[in-house]
């Protein structure tokens, strides 16, 4: 279970990187929410649940934030030309 719990700790540290992140934020939410699921069939896990729950969350709220950065990325030449 810590295995799950590390790789998924790892895609939400890789998702942090700007607009290169956006990569990593689909495995961070996946693996996260699958060892969340995990995490339930054996009580000992606490930590490893709790980091896999972390990582979904920070996956997805960087996952929101990357894609309003290519959002915006996109929009700031036809802003330039509206001008």
């Amino acid at each position: 279970m810590n295995d799950i719990a590390a790789t998924a700790r790892a895609f939400a540290t890789y998702s942090l990187v700007p607009y290169l992140g956006i990569l990593f934020c689909p495995g961070a939410v996946v693996v996260g929410t699958v060892g969340v699921f995990r995490s339930y069939s054996s009580p000992e896990t606490r930590v490893a649940r709790t980091t896999c729950y972390v990582s979904t969350v920070v996956g997805v709220i960087v996952l929101i934030a990357q894609l309003l950065l290519w959002w915006i990325l996109y929009q700031v030449p036809a802003w330039a030309l509206a001008q």
